[in-house]
């Protein structure tokens, strides 16, 4: 059963889901710890000192059996934005489309008439190239970040490559350019509405929101 969670603890202000390997290091993996902690600092600088917000969550655990403790739970039921990196492994974790559902069945409370309830706090971020048609409908409804205003041939290498390609390629100075819009969306969100915590009790109330929602 969840638990609306009690005040004293912080939570964090983004969610970072992503698709970790089996292995413990290589690959596209090696690079989410630097993209995490950039966005974090971004994060922090844009929000300033809030007294019960942390700028961000990552799961460190290694193995996924291992990746439902009480610390991630609370994550996914008290945080403000839901930012996962779409790549064809998170399509394929049955853990990440729990994340998913964790966050997206609590409620939008907007803080000013401009954020609808309707509207929605999970900003998907192009992690790898993907292909549109393998998409669950569940991601194919949000819209995904994009980092405008920016240069259109910035905002396309992005939309190509996704940050692990930028990184890959080592250009720099388009990923710089994108963590920074992320924050600042990031931020905005959270400042145009509040998400009311829920904090699931346990994975069993949780369900893959990306089985069976191809095609």
């Amino acid at each position: 059963m969840s638990t609306v969670d009690s005040p004293g603890v912080p939570a964090p202000l983004f969610f970072l889901s992503y698709s970790r390997p089996h292995r413990a290091a290589g690959g596209p993996f090696d690079y989410v710890p630097q993209f995490f902690e950039d966005l974090s600092v971004h994060v922090s600088e844009l929000v300033g000192p809030e007294p019960g917000v942390d700028p961000g969550f990552m799961d460190s655990t290694m193995a996924g059996g291992q990746r439902w403790n009480p610390e991630l739970l609370r994550a996914a039921g008290t945080c403000q934005v839901f930012v996962p990196l779409l790549s064809s492994a998170l399509l394929g974790s049955d853990w990440c489309g729990r994340e998913w559902h964790a966050f997206s069945r609590r409620r939008v409370v907007p803080r000013s008439p401009g954020f609808s309830a309707h509207e929605t706090a999970i900003v998907p971020v192009n992690w790898s190239p993907t292909h549109e048609v393998d998409l669950p409908k569940v991601i194919r409804d949000i819209q995904r970040f994009s980092p405008t205003p920016m240069p259109a041939d910035v905002v396309g290498k992005y939309e190509r490559e996704g940050v692990y390609g930028l990184l890959t390629l080592r250009l720099e100075n388009e990923y710089r350019a994108v963590v920074w819009r992320l924050a600042q969306r990031i931020v905005a969100i959270h400042r145009a509405c509040r998400i009311e915590p829920l904090v699931p009790a346990g994975v069993g109330e949780l369900r893959n929101l990306f089985a069976g929602g191809r095609g």
